[in-house]
């Protein structure tokens, strides 16, 4: 076996690499608007799952409310921030995980109204 250091010097054939204006916009495009197997574009699947995860927070803050607190053990403001950062990371692996359905609702819905051609700022006279 030969030490791959000591390999003679061959000239190696580079592909091309200029490309023009034109080829680069259309493959900015085609990035932009691709989409994944499913057949949904990754950045709104993202986007509903950001909202499903705002959603649960938001539930299990409220639910968290209802909860008497005895005041025997209390952890003060500490305990407060710490259950809120608690809340909002159980909030973001329940979306990315099965979640609650709400981001699959929101992606057949914005997903056909994309495809429809509607536009996005569309406001309902």
């Amino acid at each position: 076996m030969t030490d791959p250091l000591s390999l003679p010097k061959t000239p190696v054939n580079l592909p091309d690499m200029r490309y023009s204006s034109e080829q680069i916009q259309r493959a900015l495009i085609s990035q932009k608007n691709r989409k994944t197997a499913n057949g949904t574009n990754p950045e709104l699947r993202e986007a509903c799952v950001q909202m499903e995860s705002l959603f649960i927070h938001h539930l299990l803050k409220e639910m968290r409310a209802t909860v008497h607190k005895s005041g025997f053990i209390g952890g003060g403001r500490a305990e407060e921030i710490y259950t809120s950062m608690l809340d909002a990371e159980m909030a973001v692996n329940i979306s990315k995980t099965r979640g609650i359905g709400l981001a699959e609702m929101l992606m057949h819905q914005l997903g056909n109204s994309l495809a429809r051609g509607e536009p996005e700022n569309s406001e309902s006279s």
